[in-house]
């Protein structure tokens, strides 16, 4: 186990989430584990982490915001990421990792090459993600900067 975080989850009431690393395996190298006061196991949330980046799984600062998201910010090897754990009324939306099997490349609620911002004056984190663009070349692509705010239901662009 790396760090927990207790939280008070909406539906759920006390919960304690876990960052953990996993030993060699075929399994993906870390995952991102709660426990309901009551001891009930929540769902696990399978992420990729490069244990030689300097804290590849970690909470953001602080851990949730005034939307009662959890927030966790983790490196599968080049840039860091955000996964964003949104309560729901049996434990945590499921992140919609992009390709089964492959847990670092981004997904409806984890954004790779992105990071979380404030939380704000409203109490609310913003993520900005950056977009590499692949023209003429991914080595020489634009990178563009989009912020993205909770609306409720998802993390959509701003302006």
């Amino acid at each position: 186990m790396l760090d927990h975080r207790d939280i008070r989850h909406p539906d759920l009431g006390p919960v304690r989430v876990f960052l953990v690393r996993r030993p060699a395996s075929d399994e993906p190298a870390g995952c991102v584990a709660a426990v309901t006061g009551s001891g009930r196991v929540l769902a696990p949330v399978e992420v990729d982490a490069n244990w030689s980046m300097k804290d590849p799984l970690r909470f953001a600062a602080p851990a949730t915001d005034s939307t009662k998201n959890l927030f966790v910010i983790y490196n599968p090897g080049r840039y860091d990421g955000v996964l964003v754990l949104v309560p729901t009324a049996d434990g945590f939306a499921d992140i919609g990792w992009r390709s089964p099997g492959e847990y670092f490349s981004g997904g409806r609620l984890a954004f790779y090459y992105a990071r979380p911002v404030g939380p704000g004056k409203d109490g609310e984190y913003a993520i900005v993600q950056y977009i590499k663009g692949c023209d003429p070349s991914c080595a020489e692509g634009a990178t563009a900067k989009v912020t993205l705010r909770w609306d409720g239901h998802d993390y959509l662009p701003t302006g």
